[in-house]
């Protein structure tokens, strides 16, 4: 019964009866009428096959603000507005879009006036650490001759020069600011290797941006996670954006086991930023956290001496580094398909050795996956540096206290 009350809908009913009206114009002889009907009648059944497959909401009326793809989203808070011909204009610009860094290269910091000057050393103390001048113990892999030992650990004892590094990953809300500045048609600061594949680095929507992203924006509510699903070419590019750069792998070890030198032996490091044992407590790993990114701004208690948050968990983080292996007589490697290094783990990361200051792993350059994000750095070397009187500090002045201090972790 319920079936045949079914077949009575008013949709196959009209589908029924058009058909006896065709059937019938065939019968006298009206067959060109029957077939501009059967013609209509097809076309109008199309049309509604099409809409019926459409999201309910593209097939209700938008409010304001909404998009197809998922709630209305707040109206964007009206942006300053910048006079392209003031350079003074122009410096607030950058310095209202994290580009401080820029802003402090020898050759454009001279020109600056200097309550900009100020603002931006402020911001630079404020946003990065520094990771003082020394040596570093890298653990990496040795290909073996010997079948029943395949590999095995080695070490290499690599010196760096001070930097400073981001304090936190790269959030949404910034690489925003590069996505609405047109990052991803500004070729140059591409590397030009992969220009042709810029094009293919869109979002959901097709939009340039983050894999994950819809419309050029970041999900709502994400605003101060780390930024995820972009390729190491476009965190080199948000990093050029803003005068800074990736840090390298010798570099980002060292912000994490901050070594100290004890006279006549080799370096000590940590195993973990706050120490050599493993707290799940002090990072976002596999059974510790929600099972997604966090904001960066959480889980304070696991910083570096250096006060560098979340080297270890939420994402893995991009290095300019190659990744490979080392063969017996310490030559390199390189994988058949380039490789480049990325650090920390992520939220996902479930082996504890793998969540280290030394576990490296690889992925491709062109990789866009939900666990990566980055963070930048800046050659110490490469920016001024001065106290908010406008007196020049000593970069040795700098360095001693921050080696101070380590000793002090230490002890």
């Amino acid at each position: 019964m319920n079936r045949l009350l079914r077949l009575l809908t008013w949709r196959r009913a009209s589908v029924a009866v058009g058909a006896a009206v065709c059937l019938a114009l065939f019968l006298i002889g009206l067959w060109w009428v029957a077939v501009v009907l059967l013609a209509l009648g097809g076309l109008g059944m199309a049309a509604w096959w099409r809409y019926r497959r459409q999201p309910h909401a593209a097939r209700t009326p938008a409010s304001p603000g909404a998009t197809p793809s998922g709630p209305a989203r707040a109206p964007a808070p009206s942006k300053p507005v910048y006079d392209e011909n003031d350079p003074k204009s122009l410096a607030q610009r950058m310095l209202d879009e994290g580009r401080y860094a820029l802003l402090l290269r020898p050759q454009i910091a001279k020109n600056l006036p200097p309550e900009q000057c100020h603002a931006a050393i402020h911001t630079l103390d404020e946003a990065m650490g520094i990771v003082p001048e020394g040596d570093v113990l890298l653990q990496s892999w040795r290909q073996s001759g010997d079948r029943d030992d395949a590999s095995t650990s080695r070490e290499r004892l690599v010196h760096v020069d001070a930097l400073y590094l981001d304090r936190h990953p790269v959030t949404n809300r910034q690489y925003q600011q590069f996505v609405d500045d047109g990052g991803y048609t500004n070729m140059p600061l591409w590397d030009p290797a992969i220009w042709p594949a810029v094009l293919d680095f869109v979002d959901r929507t097709g939009h340039p941006g983050p894999r994950f992203w819809h419309d050029g924006h970041f999900p709502e509510g994400l605003d101060d996670h780390p930024v995820v699903g972009v390729s190491w070419y476009e965190g080199a590019a948000y990093a050029r954006w803003c005068g800074k750069r990736l840090p390298s792998d010798p570099e980002w070890v060292k912000a994490g086991c901050w070594p100290v030198l004890a006279q006549g032996s080799r370096p000590m490091q940590r195993r973990y930023p706050w120490g050599d044992t493993m707290d799940r407590e002090l990072a976002n790993l596999w059974g510790s956290g929600p099972g997604a990114t966090v904001s960066v701004y959480d889980l304070v208690d696991g910083v570096s001496v250096g006060g560098i948050y979340q080297l270890i968990g939420n994402v893995w983080e991009w290095t300019t580094s190659n990744f490979g292996v080392w063969d017996a007589s310490s030559r390199k490697l390189e994988t058949t398909t380039p490789m480049k290094s990325i650090r920390g783990g992520a939220f996902d990361t479930y082996f504890e050795t793998q969540a280290t200051c030394q576990f490296q792993s690889g992925e491709s350059p062109i990789s866009r996956k939900h666990n990566i994000g980055f963070r930048c750095a800046v050659a110490l070397c490469d920016v001024i540096s001065t106290d908010l009187d406008g007196n020049q500090v000593a970069e040795d002045d700098v360095l001693v206290a921050c080696s101070a201090e380590a000793g002090e972790e230490l002890v």
